[in-house]
């Protein structure tokens, strides 16, 4: 089996973000090696502990923010490349999700526990240090959030469950590669997100628009049928049943 399936099927705590999401990455950069990433990551704990080996906050803050300068990509948003881990650090350039799965990762190399907080428009991290509790924006550069629960719903400050994270982060792919009409991609994605979740109804119906699209008929209707058999009430019902007639002609002259 494919080795991010396999991480998607997994029980959460079994899950390391950053192996995900360098596998994530391969979408982007089909050939990527992830060891030397994750030696990578090992190397950039160390330092950390080396800047502070009492307080990670600080150490990741002089580390991270002073010295490496990470930072959100404001001038690129909605480069795929910024759900890349590889990418990310390479460049020091993400997007709220990735820069977080990063800071995550490396405090859970240290024994830091670090909890991604799903925010509905920006993604934060949380860790409790000194029986203080810090709501912290990684994409701007370890802010301390001190306003964050007036300004967040607090069915929103919850550790975010792995899955939903590695979800989440496919998600922002799904909409890039839509936009962009980057179907090959698009299909990559959405069979991620299926295997995730497979009765999401409306992954069917896009990816049946993406296979559609590289001539993959057949697989097409299919997509479609089933996103019927789970929408069975939707509005465009008849519309969307001419379409796989469309496409069952289609995969008929093409064979």
């Amino acid at each position: 089996m494919d080795p991010l399936r396999r991480i998607l099927r997994m029980e959460d705590e079994s899950i390391h973000l950053d192996e995900a999401a360098l596998y994530i990455a391969r979408i982007e950069f089909p050939y990527l090696p992830i060891s030397p990433w994750l030696s990578e990551l090992d190397y950039h704990a160390e330092q950390i502990r080396m800047r502070n080996p009492r307080s990670f906050r600080v150490g990741a803050h002089e580390y991270l923010f002073n010295e490496l300068r990470f930072e959100g990509n404001e001038a690129d948003y909605y480069n795929p490349h910024n759900s890349c881990l590889n990418h990310v650090l390479e460049n020091r350039r993400g997007i709220p999700i990735s820069l977080s799965i990063l800071y995550m990762e490396l405090g859970r190399r240290l024994g830091i526990q670090v909890d991604g907080i799903g925010a509905p428009s920006h993604f934060l991290v949380r860790l409790e240090e000194e029986d203080d509790t810090y709501y912290l924006d990684v994409y701007n550069q370890g802010r301390i959030r001190e306003d964050v629960e007036q300004d967040v719903d607090a069915r929103f400050l919850v550790a975010a469950p792995k899955r939903m994270i590695l979800i989440r982060m496919l998600n922002n792919l799904r909409m890039i590669y839509l936009q962009r009409q980057a179907w090959s991609k698009a299909t990559s994605v959405l069979d991620l997100l299926l295997e995730a979740d497979p009765v999401d109804a409306d992954a069917f119906r896009q990816r049946a628009a993406t296979l559609a699209a590289t001539h993959r008929f057949q697989a097409a209707a299919i997509d479609l049928e089933t996103y019927l058999r789970l929408r069975p009430f939707d509005p465009d019902k008849e519309e969307l049943q001419n379409q796989i007639s469309r496409l069952r002609r289609m995969q008929a002259h093409k064979n």
